[in-house]
């Protein structure tokens, strides 16, 4: 388990997540290109919305953990 001492390590974290999930996006479009079939395509398709989402979620917090920083 990670132990966050401080907000900085803290919105350190969350901008690598967010960098994860971006390379997620990329590697599950790929992987959707290359399908042989519909349903595998579609199912990368659907990992990649996920991680969009999962984008999101963490900008909004970091955003807000930015706006209690000030």
């Amino acid at each position: 388990m990670i132990k966050l001492r401080t907000q900085e390590e803290l919105i350190k974290t969350i901008e690598a997540a967010i960098k994860d999930e971006r390379k997620a996006q990329i590697d599950y479009k790929k992987a959707a290109e290359m399908a042989e079939d519909p349903e595998t395509r579609a199912f990368f398709e659907q990992l990649a919305k996920d991680e969009e989402g999962h984008e999101k979620v963490l900008k909004r917090r970091l955003a807000a953990l930015k706006l209690m920083k000030k």
